[in-house]
This record gives C-alpha cells, sequence and structure tokens, in this order.
C-alpha cells in the first residue's frame, strides 16, 4: 500500500489535494530514510531559503560573548559565526550566501578572522551583505569582504575606525582620599588600573596599537577594489544613498530585493516543493501550476527589483542633473561678474591712462615754461653783470679824469651833491657815476 493510501484512509482530510500528495512524498521519503540525509540540521545563525544560505548577524560582533552579553546585548559570538558560514559553503543546498547583518560593530578580536572566513567562503560562492539597519566598524569590515554589499535607504553605513575608552578615575580616587600603588613587573603591565593616571608611554603605545588595527582595518576594506576615499574613512557612518556614492554600499528596497537578485544571477531555480518530492514521483498539473505561479512570482520580484533600480538611478540622474545645472549657472553668474569686473578695469585703467597723459602734458608744458624763464633769467643776470662791469669801468675812468683835473693824487669821492657834504658816505662807482647827472637841489 503506498503512503499516500494510508494518509487517506485513516481520517477524512479538509486540505487541498496537492498539499497531501506533498504529504504523502515527505512519508515515503522518511520511509526510505531520503528526508533527513538530503536536509541535514543546519546551524542556529543559518537559515536556507531556496538555494541561498542566509546568516543572521544581529547586534555586536563579540568573539565569546558572556551569557549576560548575549542576554542583555544580543551580543552574535563571532565564533558562531565562522561556523556558520563554512556550512553554508559545505552545503550541498547552498548556492550562494546572504549576510544579513544588523550590527554597530563589535570587539577587534575575532573580527579579522570572521572577515577572513567570509573573503574565504566568497571563493567557493557568491556572498552578498544586506543591512536594514546598522552595518558598522567591524560589521562592515566583515560585509566588505562579500562580493557585493547592498544597504536600505533607512539604513547606516561605514564607522571605519578605531576606539580604546580609557576612564581616568585618578582624581576621583584623590578627593576620596584614596590612593592606588601599583607594583608592575613593566611600565606599560600597569595600563588600565583605576585610580592612575596613563603615563606618556603607555599613550603612545594605546596610539600604536589603535593605528595598526585601523592599516588593518583600511587594507580589508579597499582589497576588494572598492575605492573608497579617505576621508570617508574617519569613523563617521553614512545613509544609504551618501554610502553609495563613496563606493561604500549599494542600494537595495529591501532584504527580499538582494535575494531575488542573488537568484537571478547567481543561484539555478529550483521549486522547494519538487525537491522533496522523490524523483521518481510526477508532477501533477497541480505542481506544474505551482511551479508556474513560482515562476511569476519570481519574475514580478525581479520585476520590482528592476523597477526600484531604476527609479534609484533615475533619482541619482535627476540630481546629477540638478547639479550640473547649478554648476551650470554658478559658472555663468561666475562668468558674467568676471567679464563686468574686467570691463570695469579697463574702464578705469582707460581712464587712468587719459588722466596720466593730461598730467604728463600738463607738466611737460610747465616745465617748458620754466625752462624758458631759468634761461631768460640767466640771460638777465648776464645782462646785469655785463651792464655792472660797464659801470664800475667807466666809474674809474671818470674818478681818474677828476683826480688829473684837480692834480690831486687822491681818488676824489664822487657824489651826486658834490664834494663838499660832511663825513660822505662811501658809494659805488656805480652810485657815484647815476648821481652826477642828477639835477642839484
Amino acid at each position: 500500500m503506498k503512503a499516500l493510501d494510508v494518509l487517506r484512509s485513516r481520517q477524512p482530510w479538509l486540505i487541498t489535494p496537492e498539499a497531501l500528495d506533498h504529504f504523502a512524498a515527505r512519508t515515503a521519503a522518511f520511509a526510505t530514510g531520503q528526508l533527513f540525509s538530503d536536509d541535514p540540521p543546519t546551524h542556529p545563525l543559518l537559515n536556507i531559503d531556496d538555494r541561498i544560505g542566509i546568516v543572521r548577524l544581529h547586534g555586536p560582533l563579540i568573539r565569546r560573548p558572556s551569557l549576560i552579553e548575549s542576554w542583555l546585548f544580543d551580543a552574535v559570538s563571532s565564533e558562531d559565526a565562522i561556523s556558520a558560514i563554512h556550512q553554508a559553503v559545505k552545503h550541498d543546498k547552498v548556492e550562494s550566501i546572504l549576510l544579513d547583518i544588523d550590527s554597530p560593530g563589535g570587539t577587534a578580536m575575532g573580527t579579522a578572522e570572521l572577515a577572513e572566513a567570509v573573503a574565504d567562503a566568497s571563493k567557493e560562492k557568491f556572498v552578498y551583505a544586506f543591512t536594514g539597519g546598522l552595518m558598522c566598524s567591524a560589521a562592515y569590515w566583515v560585509a566588505s569582504q562579500c562580493d557585493a554589499i547592498y544597504a536600505s535607504p533607512s539604513a547606516r553605513v561605514g564607522s571605519i575606525g578605531v576606539i580604546i575608552p580609557f576612564l581616568d578615575t585618578s582624581e576621583a580616587f584623590e578627593r576620596a582620599g584614596l590612593k592606588m600603588e601599583v607594583f608592575a613587573s613593566g611600565k606599560f603591565k600597569s595600563i588600565g588600573t583605576p585610580g592612575v593616571a596613563l603615563t606618556e608611554e603607555q599613550r603612545e603605545l594605546l596610539h600604536a596599537e589603535v593605528a595598526e588595527i585601523f592599516g588593518d582595518f583600511r587594507a580589508a576594506v579597499l582589497a576588494r577594489g572598492r575605492k573608497i576615499p579617505d576621508e570617508a574613512m574617519e569613523g563617521q557612518t553614512f545613509s544609504a544613498r551618501q554610502a553609495q556614492r563613496l563606493n561604500l554600499s549599494g542600494m537595495a528596497k529591501d532584504r527580499d530585493a538582494v535575494l531575488a537578485r542573488l537568484r537571478r544571477l547567481h543561484t539555478g531555480k529550483v521549486d522547494t516543493m519538487a525537491r522533496s518530492i522523490p524523483h521518481a514521483t510526477m508532477k501533477t498539473v497541480e505542481d506544474q501550476l505551482s511551479e508556474a505561479l513560482a515562476q511569476i512570482k519570481t519574475f514580478q520580484t525581479e520585476a520590482g527589483e528592476r523597477d526600484y533600480e531604476l527609479k534609484q538611478l533615475s533619482e541619482q540622474l535627476n540630481e546629477a542633473k540638478a547639479e550640473l545645472l547649478a554648476k551650470e549657472a554658478e559658472l555663468g553668474s561666475a562668468s558674467q561678474a568676471h567679464e563686468a569686473a574686467a570691463a570695469e578695469l579697463r574702464q578705469r585703467l582707460e581712464t587712468d591712462q587719459a588722466e596720466s597723459r593730461e598730467q604728463l602734458a600738463g607738466a611737460t608744458t610747465e616745465i617748458d615754461q620754466l625752462s624758458q624763464q631759468v634761461t631768460g633769467l640767466t640771460e638777465a643776470n648776464a645782462q646785469l653783470a655785463a651792464r655792472e662791469q660797464d659801470l664800475e669801468k667807466r666809474a674809474a675812468l671818470r674818478a681818474a679824469q677828476i683826480a688829473a683835473e684837480s692834480g690831486s693824487q687822491t681818488p676824489a669821492h664822487v657824489t651826486p651833491a658834490g664834494n663838499h657834504q660832511p663825513n660822505p658816505l662811501p658809494q659805488s662807482a656805480a652810485e657815484v657815476w647815476n648821481r652826477q647827472f642828477q639835477p642839484a637841489r
């Protein structure tokens, strides 16, 4: 008797025939030992959905979280995540892997190993990463090793950086009247002791540790060829749109859109119900109809994804056009301002040149006039000097004549009033000569 006959003979059913056939097929598979041999139990962090292994990384990533960290912070063990990824790689039913991430980051310990496990997995199967919430710091380090990274519009991505917080309680201890004495075998052994401030050498050591970890972080992020600028790796987070512009991630509508992309590009289309039915079982009309409906749904999902991608590209194109128009308008305004400034400068230069030419012409004329005046004065001075010499000669000659007529060897003092003036003042020859021609009073 067939398994289907056994199921039907025991009790009445309120169920569709195809579902009852599915139950019978799984019963037969269980009886022959094929059910669990084909579908081994999976890791708690791993879920297989139509040939896609989905690894759930929700919460802080800690190498070995304690019970309190797991319960209070919902922390994820990075070692468990590595185990889940290894199982997804080895699983025959998994053709591609999706890291479903919603994590603010985690501890440095264990992150590099988890990222390396993802990089190794991507060599065997295609690995995508998606976040609808946070993909920051350690979580982004892990995601950076995937073949592709996607984020929903409201997600936050990035925070590429390293931090070591240190609480200096030395002053609080001092105010409380407490003094911490530390006996250590080395100058770095006491780092982090409560009540003790850091020394400069200890600070330099911590800075060096941060720089080393960040160097590994940066190298891992750029290892897959993503051209992320240095200014985007200063510890800041970005929206999905900003992350896409800075090459940190792509943008997708939601996780279903990323899953549809994985199925379309890297996963074979396999019907879930058909996989559970033995190969000898013929497909019924209902099975074929279900498969066709599933394919139609897949096509609709892919079409929706393409429409969403086209919408995003159209928005980006419109933004680029708006930025280009703004730049053109800004350039036009700057060009007009430059031309106006150049015209004004040319006008000022021409005016200054004209004024300078006028001033130069006036100065030249004035210099010519002054030169002429100087020449005239020079000639007048020469004439006066010659006249004075002539007068002196004539006066000397007249004085000699007077002395000869009077028969005196003493030079006569000739004045216009005669020689009878008491104590006459000495006169120049020119004055003596001029006064003799004046009428007597």
